[in-house]
């Protein structure tokens, strides 16, 4: 599959769909456009690190956004657990 990343052509394999792969292509791309704006003069392999910074760091950011929602469900999972045990011991007949 052809993506283009500023102006320029890649063919890509791998075993993302070809939706995914253009929308990454489309994210570096727009990457690249902004960081090309707001530092013009910079030749393009700064830019291509400042991008890949950039990238890397909201994969970062994401991760660990999602280990600490991970987190609070086990929490929250074990008081609803005990919650439940909770119940079920009130309504055992006694001896």
């Amino acid at each position: 599959m052809t993506v283009e990343i500023l102006g320029r052509t890649f063919t890509l394999k791998g075993s993302m769909s070809p939706e995914s792969l253009q929308a990454v292509a489309r994210e570096v791309d727009a990457q690249l456009r902004e960081l090309q704006q707001a530092f013009s003069t910079r030749p393009l392999s700064d830019l291509a690190i400042l991008a890949a910074l950039n990238l890397a760091y909201e994969c970062l950011e994401s991760k660990e956004g999602y280990q600490q929602l991970q987190t609070e469900i086990e929490t929250r999972s074990r008081q609803l657990i005990q919650i439940l045990e909770a119940s079920d011991s009130s309504f055992l007949p006694g001896p």
